[in-house]
């Protein structure tokens, strides 16, 4: 039997969340709920759900920007928006930042669960046509969108492609996509590059060798054309090519044939060959360091990708793309952007393009304690000029107390025992009180003897489980383990079991 497909159902409304929830379970599908934004960022992992629904008005973060977040988590999920306040405007945003499909209230419970299997449907024939290895290229940029469209278009051919772009780009991801995408897919991906090995061992390294071709060669091996055989052959920065070893590859194209080193006959090959390069080989060509034959050879199917600079709209999308990797690689909580950090993206021109991106979010994610990134991050990176007018970033809103949560949402659901409620004594109010009971707390006890207690009952009546207790009060299992090993060393009773669990 199938799983059940589930679903997340994101809106500030508790009447109309439920309602939307249970109209899906009567459809058969398993449901969550989140009451904000925030919350669905922190419920949500690449495969957790199958579709997400949410209401674009909410209060904090709306469904807009909950659409672009979802979308740089795990771009195959497909997110459904419902309003009462629809425009084609609002809707053309949508569509622009991945939305699946847009629905505008009131809608009857069964437009809505046709539109959440629809999208289902859709995203399922996508992932048919695209192999799960697939790489993922995240852009809202109508002119990096244009260049993808033409890529899986020319996926199908066997037609040579040649792809410049400025280093740091994503040339390379771009040419696994067109293997992926290609009839190709399931033969060998080989990439080499010619501006990394040596020019005396660079012909041996494309073409094979026989034993004894030269010096050294104890036995024959095969080149990177025959490696590829039935495959996809890259060859990186091929504007690094010496002239002579351009003439080879050249006829390799043409005859589709090879010679190794030292052969006596050629060996046949069938390679679907894309050619990357940083350099503009027009003007190589005009300068007499690139073969004319060669770059119309190459040239078949020109693909540009744009540089980081002209990609603005990109910018923030996959800074929290970024963001969201490196804070679950490294334990951190999830990231939010202030406006003063996204508009200093802006002012930086990135000549690393999307590796220097990357690198930077990386660096402000693992050396920024807090869940917040402002542009005191990137103060590094830009000079003085480039933080001068940076929007103030308001004051950052108070993260919902554990305390303010009804106690239904934070424990399990299990019926108290008999005795287990207390008036704590206002004197000494957490002294002698057993892990796990419920306390009336009076006013003015040190925080850190709140905070102790609140995290050890919490995870007590989690039965020890640390995940869990990093969940529930909204704090990060680092935080939660550091403050276990701290009230151990102090001497108080930890409930673990065993070592403890994070399951």
């Amino acid at each position: 039997m199938a799983n059940p497909l589930r679903v997340l159902v994101v809106d500030d409304d508790p009447g109309m969340r439920d309602g939307m929830a249970l109209s899906l379970k009567r459809a058969g599908f398993v449901t969550e709920q989140a009451r904000s934004g925030e919350d669905a960022l922190r419920m949500t992992r690449p495969g957790a759900f199958d579709a997400v629904v949410t209401d674009l008005r909410m209060t904090g973060m709306d469904g807009l920007q909950l659409t672009a977040r979802l979308k740089a988590l795990d771009t195959g999920l497909p997110v459904l928006l419902v309003t009462a306040f629809g425009s084609l405007d609002t809707a053309r945003e949508a569509m622009r930042l991945g939305a699946f499909d847009y629905l505008s209230k009131p809608f009857s419970p069964d437009e809505l669960v046709q539109a959440v299997r629809k999208a289902i449907r859709s995203e399922d024939r996508l992932k048919a046509e695209v192999p799960s290895e697939a790489p993922v290229i995240l852009t809202q940029d109508p002119a990096l969108a244009e260049t993808l469209a033409l890529a899986r278009r020319a996926a199908d051919s066997k037609a040579t492609i040649l792809i410049q772009a400025e280093s740091g780009t994503g040339k390379e991801l771009l040419a696994k996509l067109i293997h992926a995408s290609s009839p190709r897919r399931k033969a060998a991906f080989v990439a080499i590059n010619c501006a990394a090995i040596p020019e005396n061992l660079l012909e041996s390294e494309l073409f094979g060798f026989e034993k004894g071709a030269f010096t050294g060669a104890t036995s024959a091996k095969a080149g990177r054309f025959e490696q590829a055989d039935g495959g996809t052959l890259v060859l990186d920065e091929i504007g690094e090519l010496p002239l002579a070893l351009q003439g080879k590859i050249l006829r390799a194209i043409q005859e589709r044939t090879v010679d190794r080193l030292g052969g006596s006959r050629p060996v046949a090959v069938d390679v679907r060959l894309i050619a990357l390069t940083n350099r503009d080989l027009a003007t190589e060509v005009k300068e007499g360091r690139f073969r004319e034959d060669l770059y119309y050879r190459l040239n078949v199917i020109p693909l540009r990708l744009p540089p980081l600079r002209e990609r603005t709209a990109d910018l923030e999308l996959l800074a929290l793309h970024f963001a969201e990797r490196y804070a679950r690689e490294n334990d951190r909580p999830t990231p939010h952007l202030a406006p003063s950090f996204r508009e200093a993206l802006t002012r930086h021109p990135w000549p690393g393009n999307i590796r220097e991106l990357e690198n930077a979010v990386q660096r402000c994610v693992v050396l920024n304690p807090s869940d917040l990134l402002t542009h005191k991050d990137l103060a590094w990176l830009l000079d003085p000029a480039q933080m001068e007018g940076l929007p103030e970033d308001p004051p950052e809103p108070p993260r919902e107390s554990p305390f303010q949560r009804p106690l239904e949402e934070d424990l399990p659901d299990r019926p108290a025992p008999a005795g287990d409620f207390r008036i704590a004594d206002p004197a000494e109010p957490l002294k002698g009180v057993p892990l796990g009971t419920l306390v009336a707390l009076p006013l003015g006890i040190p925080l850190p003897e709140l905070e102790r207690f609140w995290l050890l009952s919490t995870l007590s009546a989690l039965e020890g489980n640390r995940t869990h207790c990093s969940q529930k009060l909204d704090i990060a299992l680092r935080t939660v383990r550091n403050k276990i090993n701290e009230y151990r060393d102090a001497g108080y009773e930890i409930p673990l079991s065993g070592h403890g669990r994070e399951d």
